[in-house]
């Protein structure tokens, strides 16, 4: 295996640790995992799940699913353990611990269309918290990686809380 070359008088910044610190820092870590579901979902429940029902929110390592009627959500019930065990499969990890589903607005998967990313605005304190966070972390392409998830983050605890 070969070893990365040290700059002298420099030490070896490892970008995945300091990613990996900073969210664990905010708490975020547990949290990232369990919002990984949705790049997940269409795939575990297959397409015709995937226009009546989506994933919502996650508390606790409980995942909250809209459905578009009563009639899916009974349904998924009856799925639920098999749902919950194929996203922990396609995430390689036991993340969703359980899923419960509710009668709420679903935006059924874009098939060719351009996604349009909603606008989030954060306070000066959330901002912060997330400045603070990615200082550690040089490269300019990993830092804006890790700031747009953390402000998707955000978003998701301030709707959830509104």
């Amino acid at each position: 295996m070969r070893r990365r070359a040290r700059t002298k008088g420099k030490p070896e910044f490892n970008v995945r640790s300091a990613v990996k610190d900073a969210l664990h820092r905010l708490k975020l870590d547990g949290r990232m995992q369990a919002y990984a579901a949705w790049g997940v979902w269409n795939k575990a429940v297959g397409n015709a799940v995937a226009q009546q029902a989506q994933p919502a929110f996650v508390r606790g390592g409980t995942l909250f699913v809209n459905c578009t009627a009563s009639a899916w959500l009974q349904q998924l019930q009856f799925m639920k353990a098999q749902i919950r065990d194929e996203l922990n499969r396609l995430l390689e990890n036991e993340v969703i611990k359980d899923i419960r589903f509710q009668i709420g607005s679903v935006t059924p998967p874009a098939r060719g269309r351009a996604v349009v990313e909603q606008k989030i605005v954060l306070d000066d304190a959330q901002q912060a918290r997330i400045d603070e966070a990615l200082s550690p972390l040089t490269d300019p392409e990993t830092r804006e990686i890790a700031r747009r998830i953390m402000i998707k983050e955000a978003s998701a605890k301030k709707r959830l809380h509104h």
